[in-house]
């Protein structure tokens, strides 16, 4: 049985400058159509001021714990808009495709599709300093989220299943359901020798984990 099309959260999992540029597009595109949204939950001016919001906490966001705060804040924000945007999206659309993209939103698919379990990524990248160290790798097909693991000193060797990630003993900083991109302020000290590794994972498991990448972190 063919499943009404919603508006599709494709946004969180975005880092937050592709989500604040998300909502300035969201913004527009209901602020130009407004015939057809009269009555938006968020209006565009507010959808345009947490957006800039989000990117001046960005820009600022190596300015000590304080502007870490803010950032996620700003992030949270961000986010929690677009989800009453599109729930006022979607009932104005009742099922619509073309008003869900009037609106610059992603129409879910109205088919039932069976996820399959993501492949693995490929090595990961590291770069900068303790200050903001950031973790990336390239986006998998159908992954949901990705799981980060950071050793610290000696790599260890974890274990995965349909449901589970097995830690070894080994020191070891988890990100269990990270971004493509994640940056980390202050977190491990300078000199520090770290080994990396991430998994794709969406509803139907978890891939295996990449090839170890190693790095020392800069001051």
């Amino acid at each position: 049985m063919p499943r009404q099309i919603v508006v599709r959260i494709s946004w969180t999992h975005s880092s937050p400058t592709e989500m604040a540029s998300f909502e300035h597009g969201v913004a527009a595109a209901i602020s130009n159509n407004a015939e057809t949204f009269p009555a938006p939950s968020v209006s565009s001016s507010d959808l345009d001021e947490a957006a800039n919001r989000v990117e001046m906490a960005y820009a600022n966001r190596m300015n000590g714990p304080l502007a870490k705060t803010e950032l996620d804040d700003a992030d949270t924000t961000l986010d929690m808009l677009l989800h009453n945007e599109a729930d006022y999206v979607n009932s104005v659309a009742r099922g619509n495709r073309s008003i869900i993209q009037l609106a610059a939103f992603i129409p879910t698919s109205d088919t039932n599709t069976t996820p399959v379990v993501p492949q693995t990524p490929n090595a990961a990248k590291i770069t900068g300093t303790a200050a903001a160290l950031t973790i990336e790798t390239a986006k998998v097909n159908g992954a949901d989220s990705y799981c980060w693991l950071i050793f610290l000193d000696s790599p260890g060797a974890a274990s995965v299943g349909a449901n589970y990630i097995k830690l070894p003993a080994a020191p070891v900083i988890v990100i269990p359901n990270g971004h493509l991109r994640e940056t980390l302020h202050n977190v491990i000290p300078a000199g520090t020798n770290i080994s990396l590794q991430v998994l794709a994972q969406n509803t139907a498991g978890k891939s295996g984990f990449s090839p170890l990448v190693s790095f020392t972190v800069g001051g």
